[in-house]
C-alpha cells in the first residue's frame, strides 16, 4: 500500500478512537453536571454515526475488512471459539470480578439499567438492544474496524496483532467509564477476550458477538430478577 494511504488510515484510526471515546464521555456526563451533560442523550446515535462514517472512510482508504467481519460463515470452529469465550468470561465473573470489586471499592455502576428490574417490557427492550447495538454493534466497531485498523497499521505481524488487542481493550474499557472504575477494568478484560477470539477466528465477527451477547444476557437476566 502507498505510504500516503497508510498515513491516512493511521489518522482515520486515531479519529475513530477519539470519536468512540467522546461518545463514552457523553454517556458518562449523564451522571454529572458539566458542559457535555446536555448532549449525553446523543451518545448512542453518535457512536453509531461515528462507526459508520469512519468505516466508510477506512474502507475507501484501503483497509481490508473481509466483508465487514461477516465473510466467514459460522461453523463448528467458530461455535467452539464462542463457547470458549463464554466459559472464560464466566470464569472471570466468578474469580476476577470479586477481586476487581474489592480493589476499586464496589461493583459496577449499573444504574443506567435499573429500570429493567421486574419489568418484562424493559427486559425485552434491553435484550434487543444488547443483541444489536452491544453484541454485534460494539464487536463491529471495536474488534472488526478499530482493532483491524490498528493491526493493519502495524503490518499485521504477531506483535502488531497483540498490540491491537491490548489497545482496543483499553479503549473499550474507558468507553464504559459510566460504570465506574470497576466497570472500566471489567470491560477491559472482556475486550481482551473478545479481541483474542476475533483474531483466532480470522477476523470473523461471529464468535465474539455471540459470546458478547450471551454474557450480557446473563447479566441482564440477573438485573431483571
Amino acid at each position: 500500500m502507498e505510504h500516503k494511504n497508510k498515513n491516512k488510515i493511521v489518522l482515520l484510526v486515531v479519529g475513530l478512537s477519539l470519536g468512540l471515546l467522546l461518545m463514552g464521555a457523553l454517556r458518562l456526563s449523564a451522571q454529572y453536571s458539566n458542559i457535555l451533560t446536555p448532549l449525553s442523550g446523543f451518545a448512542t446515535p453518535g457512536y453509531i454515526l461515528v462507526t459508520v462514517i469512519f468505516t466508510i472512510l477506512l474502507v475507501r482508504s484501503g483497509l481490508p475488512l473481509r466483508r465487514y467481519g461477516f465473510g466467514i460463515r459460522p461453523d463448528l470452529r467458530q461455535a467452539l471459539l464462542a463457547v470458549a469465550a463464554i466459559a472464560l468470561l464466566r470464569v472471570f465473573a466468578v474469580s476476577l470480578n470479586p477481586l476487581i470489586e474489592n480493589i476499586f471499592g464496589g461493583p459496577r455502576n449499573l444504574e443506567r439499567f435499573s429500570d429493567v428490574e421486574g419489568s418484562v417490557i424493559s427486559l425485552v427492550i434491553l435484550l434487543i438492544t444488547n443483541w444489536t447495538l452491544a453484541a454485534f454493534g460494539e464487536e463491529f466497531a471495536y474488534r472488526i474496524v478499530l482493532m483491524r485498523g490498528i493491526s493493519f497499521i502495524l503490518d499485521d505481524t504477531r506483535k502488531g496483532q497483540i498490540s491491537a488487542i491490548l489497545l482496543q481493550a483499553v479503549i473499550f474499557g474507558f468507553i464504559h467509564a459510566y460504570q465506574g472504575s470497576t466497570g472500566i477494568a471489567g470491560s477491559m478484560l472482556n475486550g481482551l477476550v473478545f479481541g483474542i477470539v476475533t483474531v483466532a477466528a480470522r477476523w470473523s465477527i461471529w464468535p465474539a458477538a455471540i459470546a458478547h451477547g450471551v454474557n450480557n444476557t446473563i447479566g441482564i437476566w440477573a438485573l431483571y430478577q
